[in-house]
C-alpha cells in the first residue's frame, strides 16, 4: 500500500529512538527537526555539511550566532574533514559544555533590556544608544553588523514625522522588537 503524504518512511520510528539513544540531550521531537533540518542542508545526501553552509542550517534551527560564535563553533568541533556529519551536528546541537544552542528570546525579555537604557521612561532610544547597545554591551557586533541593524532599525521603525540629526532620532523599542520578531519568527 502507498504511504500517506507527510507519514515517516517505514522504519523512521525505530531510526529516531535509535538516535535517542546516542543522543540522550535531545528528545525525540528535536531529533526529528534537527535530522529533517540537516537531510535539508545536506544537499547531495552525501551525509555531511560543508563548513560553508553551516551557517545556514545552524540559523534554519532558530538559532542566532555571531560569525565569532559560529567559528568558535566549526573550530571546536573540525575533524579536519571541513564538514560535519550527522553525528556531529546532533553532539553540537545537545551540547551543555559549552552550550552552543541558545533557548529563544521572549519578546518581554528584549523590551527589558531596552528599558534598562530608557532613562526617561519615554519607551524609546536614539540611534546613537542604540548603536551603543549593539557595539558595546554584551556581545559586541562588528561595524558592518551594526551598521545593518541600524539600517534595519531606520528602515522598519521610523516614523514619518521623524527626521533631523540621525543619532539623536528617537526609536518606539517596543516596535524595534516587534519587527525583530517578525523579520524572524522561529526566534519566539
Amino acid at each position: 500500500p502507498a504511504r500517506a503524504a507527510g507519514a515517516p518512511p517505514p522504519g523512521a520510528a525505530a531510526a529516531m529512538d535509535d538516535l535517542a539513544g546516542e543522543h540522550e540531550g535531545l528528545t525525540v521531537n528535536e531529533l526529528a527537526k534537527l535530522t529533517e533540518a540537516f537531510s535539508i542542508y545536506d544537499k547531495a545526501q552525501q551525509g555531511y555539511i560543508p563548513f560553508p553552509d553551516f551557517a545556514a542550517l545552524w540559523r534554519s534551527i532558530g538559532q542566532n550566532p555571531t560569525e565569532k560564535e559560529l567559528q568558535k563553533i566549526i573550530a571546536d568541533n573540525d575533524m579536519g574533514t571541513g564538514h560535519f556529519d550527522q553525528d556531529r551536528f546532533l553532539k553540537i546541537c545537545e551540547s551543555d559544555n559549552p552550550r552552543y544552542m541558545k533557548d529563544p528570546i521572549r519578546p518581554e525579555q528584549l523590551i527589558e533590556a531596552f528599558k534598562t537604557f530608557d532613562k526617561d521612561g519615554k519607551g524609546t532610544l536614539t540611534i546613537g544608544q542604540l548603536r551603543y547597545i549593539v557595539q558595546c554591551m554584551g556581545d559586541k557586533l562588528e561595524d558592518q553588523e551594526a551598521d545593518d541593524f541600524i539600517a534595519f532599525v531606520l528602515a522598519k521603525c521610523r516614523r514619518p514625522a521623524d527626521a533631523g540629526d540621525q543619532d539623536s532620532e528617537e526609536i518606539s523599542y517596543e516596535e524595534i522588537v516587534d519587527q525583530l520578531l517578525d523579520k524572524d519568527p522561529k526566534n519566539v
